[in-house]
């Protein structure tokens, strides 16, 4: 690697540990600095863990600006409405519609 940080053909500028949504965006990042990226990952495959995740107008931003709408579109869900229960014991507590 030079003293710009640029790397010789075949070398490894950034090395990410981790294929989650951050490993993920920091590679999509790097990459669109021309920057050489190498994620590793420790599960065997990808795939979907845990209950969903929400995105802010921030993430969906640079979700956009990578190109990725149209992904973005076919595979979220819209929800019609926010529904916050009591822990203790499961009440609806409130509930917010969610307009465009």
């Amino acid at each position: 690697m030079d003293a710009d940080g640029v790397s010789a053909e075949g070398d490894t500028d950034v090395l990410i540990v981790g294929a989650g949504m951050a490993g993920l965006s920091a590679a999509v990042a790097c990459a669109r600095r021309d920057l050489a990226v190498r994620v590793l990952e420790r599960a065997p495959t990808a795939s979907e863990v845990g209950a969903g995740i929400q995105l802010g107008p921030n993430a969906t931003r640079c979700l956009q600006e990578w190109g990725l709408s149209g992904d973005l579109e076919r595979l979220s869900f819209r929800p019609r409405f926010l529904c916050v229960r009591g822990v203790s014991h499961g009440a609806e507590l409130t509930r917010m519609p969610l307009a465009d």
